[in-house]
């Protein structure tokens, strides 16, 4: 199987950070375990303190997150709750269709039993949470959260 022959879900998740590096083969077997989803403009996709939902990547349309008196938005290939698929912990934002979104989700109980039986996605996978933290951390040392 080549780049070009991935399923449009494979296509989508290849744009999160940590799915890139993953063969083809790989990341059609996440995409398997994932489903698309649909939600309408001003529909909450997760709510902060909410657990489970697992992670979810922007096919299509746009979102506004908010978190800590902030907001933000994401936009096609941008994703949230990679750390809901690794750890079973209250959801930090909330995430709100800010127009009809399309997205790829994929389950904490479907995707750790893919971690085990592929041991470097879940390397890499870590790899980003980390950096992620950190850049968390850089904005609370700037005074900027």
């Amino acid at each position: 199987m080549s780049m070009e022959d991935e399923t449009a879900e494979a296509q989508a998740l290849r744009k999160v950070p940590f799915f890139e590096d993953l063969t083809p083969e790989d990341l059609d077997r996440v995409a398997r375990i994932g489903r698309r989803r649909s939600f309408r403009a001003g529909e909450e996709m997760v709510t902060r303190d909410s657990v489970g939902g697992g992670l979810f990547v922007i096919v299509s349309g746009s979102a506004t997150v908010e978190a800590g008196g902030k907001q933000h938005t994401l936009r096609p290939g941008d994703f949230f709750g990679e750390m809901a698929l690794l750890a079973r912990m209250p959801r930090s934002a909330t995430v709100t269709a800010a127009e009809d979104v399309e997205a790829m989700t994929i389950e904490a109980m479907y995707f750790r039993p893919f971690l085990i039986k592929n041991p470097s996605v879940a390397v890499t996978l870590l790899e980003g949470v980390a950096e992620r933290l950190r850049e968390v951390q850089d904005r609370i040392d700037s005074g900027s959260s």
